[in-house]
């Protein structure tokens, strides 16, 4: 985020994207949770207006600040009953699905505003999408951040919805019960999280995760409302 303070478009766009998703994340986990039943997710007290440092981590925050994306700290859900673990799964999925559906909110709003340009190709006039203006912009950044938003959300590390769902799906092993304790607890799932996200940044030369699947995303969803991106 710090790389677009010359960009008050860009930066206004990742920061109110940032806003909605934690927020709409949290609020679909916990709706998702008691329709399949499970009261505990309500009871975090996550529905309220709290305060974003409630539901953001100080190494998320970080990694928001410096890159545009991050991710929420876990929601509490009965994860006793191993025989409910799908339907804790199916809740948890709420969350990332609650990022894909505002980026495509981002993506069909884009579309709406883009100006139509045109482009001559010898006899024939191409149309095509020209995006402009400061809304356009906006959006297009907002876009950006759900999608990168869900990406990492799917990321099958802890403390991620992905970690999480993969540990729930797991073998009740010894080995995937260390394995979850040392993600979880000894924070090593949040250090990985956080060397997938800045290293690109400060060594462009290596490959980003997160930064090569985002623009496929962004263009299929841009195909279903007919916008080229």
């Amino acid at each position: 985020m710090l790389f677009h303070l010359a960009e008050p478009s860009a930066l206004l766009g990742i920061v109110v994207a940032l806003l909605i998703g934690v927020y709409a994340h949290d609020t679909a986990q916990i709706y998702a949770a008691k329709l399949l039943g499970d009261p505990s997710a309500r009871r975090s007290g996550r529905l309220t207006a709290r305060p974003l440092p409630t539901r953001v981590s100080p190494f998320s925050a970080v990694s928001m600040v410096l890159v545009g994306n991050g991710w929420t700290e876990p929601i509490r859900m009965n994860e006793v009953w191993r025989k409910r673990r799908f339907h804790i799964c199916a809740a948890l999925l709420a969350g990332p699905l609650a990022y894909l559906l505002l980026a495509f909110g981002a993506i069909a709003a884009l579309a709406a505003v883009t100006d139509p340009g045109h482009i001559a190709d010898g006899s024939r006039v191409i149309e095509v999408g020209r995006v402009g203006g400061f809304g356009a912009h906006l959006l297009l950044w907002m876009a950006i951040t759900f999608a990168s938003m869900f990406v990492l959300s799917l990321i099958p590390i802890p403390p991620t919805d992905g970690g999480r769902v993969l540990f729930l799906l797991a073998p009740a092993s010894q080995g995937w019960k260390n394995a979850n304790y040392k993600l979880t607890e000894s924070h090593l799932g949040v250090v990985l999280l956080l060397v997938i996200l800045l290293i690109p940044v400060l060594l462009p030369s290596l490959p980003n995760v997160v930064g090569q699947l985002v623009p496929p995303l962004l263009r299929g969803l841009g195909g279903i409302v007919g916008i080229s991106l």
